[in-house]
Formats: structure tokens, C-alpha cells, sequence
């Protein structure tokens, strides 16, 4: 029997260590691994996670003696909230993603559920006095406090209020400028009972009954023989845009929930709309949503309903792979190239890499879809770790449009103009009007102007507290930061010469806007960004306009990028394929090469066929060239035999060390002593170490930042390298020092 008057503990603290406390005798019952406890840690009580029962010797110090244990302070919930798998699971991101066990733990469980949070309650912000006076109020604050102006100005939009939460991010602030309003009479804050289920108006598709195409009923008994034999198996389904992926998802959904087990299904985030749900729930009753558009207390109830076998299907963004889900038949992850499958923060794992463990764990399979593969699962399909089947035709009689590049630098020689739009997009879409039909018009840039210099001296705008350009917004009448939020009232004199007027060059989705709006009169507009889009019902409103035709041009950022299908879409538009062309990374191509392909794939849904205008200043760039004839084979064999020459993944596996701190001079030392630990630990031949050297951005928020990326050959020497990392990064003195494995970002 085993004995609990000790208990290991991991806190949610980068510390790679348990912790024994003593369990009091009333405190034993109940007690198991999985089960949270509060402790007494320093001067303050943490919850932890009861991770095993250590032998009494834990508690015997060198000199034999037993040591002055803390007792726990408390044990939580009704019970453990992990079992023993997803213990063994998160132990094992820990080891892979250099972070602590007790990281790991608290990142599969929704904090609604750690909190308790039972409220359906939402803390709501209104106006308090009448819009004049509010835009009077919001005027006078402009020159000085930007923010407070600026949740005036959201909120005059929004006569009936916006949750706080939405307001945060809408006004990109903190919730101290909405409360000082509140103090002084301008802003009424009340809590207001919500709707537990954003997506409980979505009405059920039923399935359509279509016919299978030869190359899908391949696919799809492939998937259904592995969950059928109840074995793991993992495959990637690359489909060109439009060739019936999500019918192989749901009829392969179909095979798991008929043997009573469970599938879970991983959007990124900004695909998980309405629509997507409602399909699902036409075809299977018990359908469960993690999302955070859900409140803390519906994100309780539905995980609760997972775990008490309640739900057959699970949505949801990358943290849904974490769903306690008993039985698990299969992990579906679509769009599975997405970045925002990678987690920015500890535990900074990759949803796709967990996928995989957990269902190899568990003997379910993995499905991974997508039109424009990563390039690491590509590589993954052709050495054989992954089966790859193949969609390579649209279903439905779309066919896909023609792609044409136009040079930016030849159409502005002969128009002697710096147009936004060229001759050629203005023709095609405003052909696509003229006949009813609507275009998407694309840019990678939100704001108006990307940043504002001075033609006298050169000075360029920056962020006082991050080494970036500030971007225009001028919807807001204010220059941003977009790493660091922070917001002020745009110069009237040059900080450099103190001369007035300053020029902007760049252009973000505002000015496309402004553009669109001289270039197709009468067309009905709508704009889809971070900016624009306030609440979390604004996506779905206008989505649903689109929909039923009531917009004729949407534009927009990555928003409107993947995942939409609208058949009357005939013209779309990539006003530069060149902003993500230009950013200082090894992955730069391939984003690129999928953006434009993914946005290609919203035209030519139908009989009607399309055209997309990609603009450019680089027509002959590979990713463009391959990108125009919807080439994804031949782009991937030219990249990865430039990836392999250059030793960067998936040829290598990557690990990146950024070191941050208020000192330029230390966090230059720090990074130098970290790569001289690796170059001495790691074996001659095994990997590269590159710098330190700074970080594309070398300032965010005060914090000086250099970094030191590692190659390795194999994983094998990449996690060597991480656990030589781990004790570094547990002595470091002065300076913050971050372990990124497999990053998906260098900047």
C-alpha cells in the first residue's frame, strides 16, 4: 500500500523540480496523482499538482537527520483532475519543450476549471453619459491620454457595450484607462449574464450526401483502416483548396464515434467560426467546444462534459489536444502548416508534435490537413514517419482560378504613379462586380501608413520603448506599436530637427480601405483585422454579410486568408505578396508560398471559375513562380534542397535561446556564455551554434534582446542540447533567458 504522509508537488514555476511537503493525517483520503494541492511556498500558498508519494528517505537530509517538511495547506477540487496518462504526457513536453512539469500541468487544464469559475456573468463596459459628451471628452484626451481616447472611440461604435475583456483588446490597453474613466463618470462597468455558448445559434448543416471522388475514398479507407484495427496511425492529406478534406474529417469522425470512442478536431483559432461548428454538428449530436470565446465558466462545464464522456467530438484551437477525452480514436488537425499551432509562451510546445505523441499514446490516429504542407511534415511523409494521401483535384465542379503576377515596379514606370492597386486588380475586380459576383483583397498589414519618417533629416518614428517602427493608425489619430501596445498621439513636429509634417510610406489595410473606396464606387465594403474587428460576435457578422452577399469587397488581413468558402467569389487580390517576403527568417518562402496559395483558394469555388492578382516587386521569386502554377510538389523539392545545403529544418532541428535584459552589455554576455556552453558540451560535428548576435528586434519593452540559435542533426542532439540549456538557464544571474525548441519565429 502506499504511503501519503509525503506527496511530490510540481508548481507552475520554471523550476524542473518537485517538491515533497508532509500530508497531515486528515489530508490523506482522496489524495492521488493528478489531484491539485495548495502549499505553502516562500511567503505565499501556490496550487500545485500531486504528481507520487516519495519514500520516507526523501525527507532524510545528508547528516541523516529528517528534515522540517511543510505540511500541504490544502487539497483541491473533487478529485484529480489528470489521470495517469496525461501525467506521463505532460512529462513528456517538459522534457521536450524545456519546461517544468508543473508548466506543463497547469497548460492542460483551462484555468476556468483550475479557478472553479461557476458565473456565467461578464463584466460589460458602456458609455455613461451621451455620445456628444463622449466625443468631446475622447477629443480633449487625445494629445495626452491616448487610451483613455481611444476606448471613448470604440465605445461610441458600441452603443449597447462591449464585454471587458473585448474592450482590452479592441483599445489595446490594460484595464486601468477603462476603470479611471469609470472613476470619473464616463464609463459605466456592470456585469451581465452571457450566453455560455457563442456558438449554440450556429443552425446544424446536415450532411449533403455528396459522392466520394476516387482519390477521397482512397484517403479516407486508409484513415478508417487504422481506426478500425484500433492501431496508431499518422498521415498527412494535402488537398489542393476546395478538394473535400473536411468530408474526409467527418466521415472518418463517423468510424470512431460508431466503436464509442472520441476524436478530437484542432482549428487555429481564427478558423473556429459558427460555420465550422455547425457542420460538425450536423452530422454528430454531441459535439464539445473549447474556445476562448467560451466564458470561464462554460469552458468548466464543457471540459466537465468531456471528461464525463458527454461529447464524441471535440473543437477547438491547439490547447483542445489537452481535452480529457477517455477513449481517444482521433487527432484531426487542419491547416496544420498554421504557426498558431505553436505556443509563444511556456510550455512552448507545438500542438501538431503533442498530437502525434498523444495518439501514439494512446493507439489512435492523427490526421493532419492541409492544401500548403509545412515543410517539416512534407519531409516527415517522404522518409516514411507520416502516410501521405493525396486530394489533388476540387470537388463540386470548382476549378482552380488563374494566377497572375504583376510587376509593381514595371506598373508604376509606365503609370508614373504609386498606385496601391495596379491597372490589372482594378480590372478584374471590378469585372467581378459588374457581374455580382465579389472579390477578397488581401494584405498582410493592418493600419494605415507602416511608418512615418521625415523627409528633412531621415528620422524615422520608433517606439520609445521597443527598437521598431510605429505604425499609423488613423482610424485612431494615433502612431502604435504593435510588439509592445504602446499608443500615442501622432507628432506634429519631427523628433529629430523639430521641423513639422512628416511623410508616411507603407501601406496597412486602412489605406487599402481608403483605396478601395476611390477605385470601385458604390462597391459595399467590409474590413477584417484586429483593428476593425472589436468583439468576438464582428468576425461571424461580417463573415455572414459576405455570405449572403451583402458586401461586394472584403479586405482584410490573415483573417480572411484560409478556411473561407464563399462560391461567388470569383476575383481575389494579394495587394504584396512581398511584406512577408522581406521578413529575416529561413521560413520567409515558404509563408509566403502558402499565403498566397491559401488566399488563391477563396477564388473559383464554383462553375464560374476566377482570377487572382498577386502584386509584387519580385515576380520571378521562386515561392511566386510556383505559387502561379499552384505548384507545391515543385516549390517543396526546390526549398528543401536549399534548406538541406543551408543545414536548416527540416534538414536540422532547431533550438533558440533568446536572452533579454534592461542591460544591452549584459544580455550580450549572457548569450556569449551560453553559446561557449554549448559549443564546449556538444560534440564536434553534432550541431552549429550561431552567436550570439541580436534579435531582429533588438528592444521590446525596455528589455535589450540577443539570442542564440542552435542547429542539430538529430533529435537525439537536440535534446542533449536542451538539457544542457535547462541548467544554464536555472543559474542565470541578471538576465532572462527564454528555451524555444523547434521555433516557428526568429525575430
Amino acid at each position: 500500500m502506499v504511503q501519503k504522509s509525503l506527496v511530490s508537488v510540481c508548481l507552475p514555476i520554471p523550476v524542473p523540480t518537485a517538491f515533497t511537503y508532509r500530508v497531515p493525517e486528515e489530508s490523506r483520503e482522496g489524495l492521488v496523482p493528478g489531484r491539485r494541492v495548495r502549499v505553502p511556498f516562500g511567503k505565499r500558498d501556490v496550487d500545485g499538482w500531486c504528481v507520487g508519494f516519495p519514500d520516507r528517505l526523501e525527507a532524510i537530509d545528508e547528516r541523516g537527520r529528517e528534515r522540517d517538511l511543510k505540511p500541504i495547506s490544502a487539497v483541491l477540487d473533487d478529485g484529480p483532475l489528470l489521470d495517469g496518462a496525461m501525467l506521463d504526457l505532460a512529462s513528456w513536453i517538459a522534457d521536450t519543450y524545456a519546461c517544468s512539469w508543473g508548466e506543463a500541468l497547469s497548460a492542460c487544464v483551462p484555468a476556468g476549471v483550475r479557478s472553479g469559475a461557476d458565473s456565467a456573468t461578464v463584466l460589460f463596459a458602456r458609455l455613461a453619459v451621451d455620445p456628444d459628451a463622449a466625443r468631446v471628452e475622447a477629443a480633449g484626451l487625445a494629445e495626452r491620454f491616448t487610451k483613455r481616447s481611444r476606448v471613448l472611440a470604440i465605445l461610441l461604435e458600441h452603443a449597447d457595450g462591449l464585454a471587458l475583456r473585448d474592450l482590452v483588446r479592441a483599445a489595446q490597453c490594460s484595464e486601468s484607462p477603462i476603470r479611471t474613466l469609470a472613476k470619473h463618470g464616463f464609463v459605466e462597468l456592470a456585469e451581465r449574464q452571457v450566453a455560455g455558448d457563442p456558438f449554440a445559434g450556429a443552425k446544424p448543416e446536415a450532411p449533403a450526401g455528396v459522392s466520394l471522388t476516387p482519390q477521397q475514398e482512397v484517403a479516407l479507407e486508409a484513415v478508417t483502416a487504422s481506426v478500425d484495427a484500433r492501431v496508431h496511425g499518422a498521415f498527412l492529406l494535402h488537398g489542393v483548396t476546395g478538394s473535400g478534406k473536411t468530408e474526409i474529417y467527418l466521415r472518418a469522425i463517423q468510424s470512431v464515434v460508431a466503436q464509442g470512442r472520441q476524436a478530437i478536431v484542432l482549428v487555429p483559432e481564427i478558423s473556429l467560426t459558427p460555420q465550422t461548428v455547425a457542420r460538425f454538428r450536423g452530422w454528430f449530436e454531441r459535439v464539445a467546444v473549447l474556445h476562448s470565446a467560451l466564458t470561464d465558466a462554460e469552458r468548466r462545464r464543457q471540459w466537465r462534459a468531456i471528461r464525463a464522456g458527454e461529447a464524441d467530438v471535440v473543437i477547438g484551437p491547439r490547447s483542445a489536444i489537452f481535452a480529457p477525452v477517455a477513449q481517444l480514436g482521433l487527432v484531426v488537425l487542419d491547416e496544420e502548416h498554421e504557426t498558431s499551432f505553436k505556443q509563444q509562451s511556456a510550455p512552448r510546445y507545438h500542438a501538431r508534435e503533442v498530437a502525434i505523441e498523444r495518439a501514439r499514446r494512446s493507439g489512435a490516429a492523427v490526421l493532419l490537413g492541409t492544401a500548403t504542407p509545412s515543410l517539416e511534415s512534407w519531409e516527415a511523409a517522404r522518409r516514411g514517419r507520416l502516410r501521405l494521401l493525396s486530394l489533388s483535384e476540387r470537388v463540386g465542379g470548382g476549378v482552380l482560378p488563374r494566377v497572375e503576377l504583376v510587376d509593381m515596379v514595371r506598373e508604376r514606370q509606365e503609370t508614373k504613379a504609386n498606385y496601391l492597386l495596379s491597372r490589372r486588380l482594378v480590372h478584374v475586380v471590378r469585372n467581378s462586380i459588374k457581374r455580382r459576383e465579389q472579390a477578397i483583397l488581401f494584405l498582410n498589414r493592418r493600419g494605415f501608413a507602416t511608418s512615418i519618417y521625415c523627409t528633412r533629416c531621415g528620422t524615422t518614428l520608433r517606439c520609445r520603448r521597443c527598437s521598431v517602427a510605429v505604425t499609423l493608425h488613423r482610424s485612431h489619430g494615433t502612431v502604435l506599436c504593435h510588439p509592445c501596445g504602446e499608443e500615442r498621439p501622432v507628432p506634429r513636429m519631427c523628433p529629430g530637427c523639430s521641423q513639422p509634417g512628416m511623410s508616411r510610406i507603407g501601406a496597412g489595410t486602412e489605406r487599402l480601405e481608403d483605396a478601395c473606396r476611390a477605385a470601385f464606387p458604390g462597391a459595399r465594403l467590409a474590413r477584417m483585422d484586429s483593428d476593425a474587428m472589436h468583439d468576438r460576435n464582428a468576425y461571424e457578422q461580417v463573415l455572414g454579410a459576405f455570405g449572403r452577399r451583402e458586401v461586394d469587397i472584403l479586405l482584410g488581413t490573415q483573417m480572411i486568408a484560409k478556411g473561407l468558402h464563399f462560391p461567388n467569389v470569383t476575383a481575389v487580390g494579394v495587394v504584396s505578396a512581398d511584406a512577408s517576403l522581406l521578413v529575416p527568417d529561413f521560413r520567409a518562402s515558404e509563408r509566403t508560398f502558402q499565403l498566397v496559395a491559401q488566399v488563391a483558394g477563396r477564388a473559383g469555388r464554383s462553375a464560374a471559375g476566377g482570377t487572382v492578382v498577386v502584386q509584387t516587386v519580385q515576380p520571378g521569386h521562386t515561392a511566386l513562380r510556383h505559387a502561379e502554377r499552384h505548384d507545391f510538389v515543385g516549390f517543396a523539392a526546390e526549398e528543401l534542397a536549399e534548406r538541406a545545403r543551408y543545414r536548416w529544418p527540416p534538414a536540422t532541428r532547431l533550438v533558440r535561446v533568446v536572452v533579454t535584459a534592461r542591460d544591452d552589455r549584459a544580455a550580450m554576455e549572457r548569450a556569449r556564455e551560453v553559446a561557449d556552453s554549448l559549443r564546449l558540451a556538444l560534440p564536434e560535428g553534432c550541431a552549429d551554434v550561431l552567436g550570439p548576435s541580436r534579435c531582429p528586434i533588438e528592444r521590446v519593452r525596455h528589455r535589450f534582446r540577443w539570442h542564440v540559435v542552435l542547429r542539430a542533426v538529430d533529435e537525439p542532439v537536440q535534446r542533449a542540447a536542451v538539457l544542457r540549456l535547462r541548467r544554464l538557464s536555472a543559474k542565470a544571474r541578471g538576465a532572462d533567458i527564454t528555451i524555444d525548441v523547434d521555433p516557428v519565429d526568429l525575430g
